[in-house]
């Protein structure tokens, strides 16, 4: 469980109340049919999957009915909630995704967008996804722990990409490949072009037919601040395919 001052990030160069302020451009109405539990599992996991996609990586923008790219990312970690985000954004820009999970975890990425799913314990996990990689294939490590980065710095070298997109800041690794720290904040806030088109437009389109899910589903804490600790020993054990949420008014 992280949390980041806008004021601590030394490369944001607009003052912190602006910042503030322009977050409204991303605010958007939450659909009725959506509880506020599930809707509040979006803005993080979407802002930051969307940093990765469309600003590391360079993804077209999401539509409701792409064009196929025939080019295939790989996701790694599509059971997380910002590689969930990650997997279903990567689809509305055309792309084939490939995506690792837990093995109790891969009809949940598979219903979401998924194509390719890989256990992400198989000993063969990294010669497993460059089979159905090509060169130039996209990589963004939505879980960012040292193994996990390890793994896609040889898989981006392998398939001739001289960066992948990494949720922390990066691990040294062996493969003179760059991992580029995603800061979930610029979206909307810094790069306002791309903000506007996945939240203004995409994200409101989608969600009103079901393209977009907000997912994974969030496991709801009730008790407010005296259940934060229980949401940390929860995280601490392992967490995969739901969201923890600290509910603190019903009336919220």
């Amino acid at each position: 469980m992280r949390c980041h001052p806008l004021s601590h990030f030394p490369k944001c160069r607009i003052p912190t109340l602006r910042h503030l302020s322009r977050a409204f451009r991303v605010r958007r109405p939450r659909p009725y049919s959506i509880p506020l539990s599930s809707a509040a599992v979006l803005p993080l996991a979407t802002s930051t999957a969307t940093t990765g996609l469309f600003k590391v990586l360079r993804l077209p923008l999401p539509m409701l009915g792409p064009e196929h790219t025939r080019k295939t990312i790989l996701i790694w970690g599509g059971s997380s909630s910002c590689g969930a985000a990650a997997v279903q954004l990567a689809v509305a820009a055309g792309y084939t995704v490939a995506t690792t999970a837990g093995s109790p975890n891969h009809h949940f990425v598979k219903s979401i967008g998924a194509t390719h799913i890989f256990d992400h314990k198989s000993l063969t996990v990294i010669h497993d996804i460059l089979v159905v990689l090509q060169t130039g294939n996209r990589v963004f490590d939505c879980i960012g722990e040292a193994s996990t980065q390890k793994a896609c710095a040889e898989i981006a070298h392998k398939v001739g990409s001289g960066k992948f997109a990494c949720l922390l800041p990066a691990f040294p690794n062996d493969y003179g490949v760059e991992s580029v720290f995603v800061n979930g904040l610029d979206v909307g806030l810094v790069d306002l072009d791309i903000g506007d088109a996945v939240w203004r437009k995409y994200v409101p389109e989608a969600l009103a037919v079901e393209k977009y899910l907000a997912k994974p589903d969030p496991e709801v804490l009730e008790g407010g601040l005296e259940r934060v600790q229980d949401g940390i020993d929860i995280l601490r054990k392992g967490v995969s395919a739901k969201k923890i949420m600290i509910e603190f008014s019903k009336k919220a």
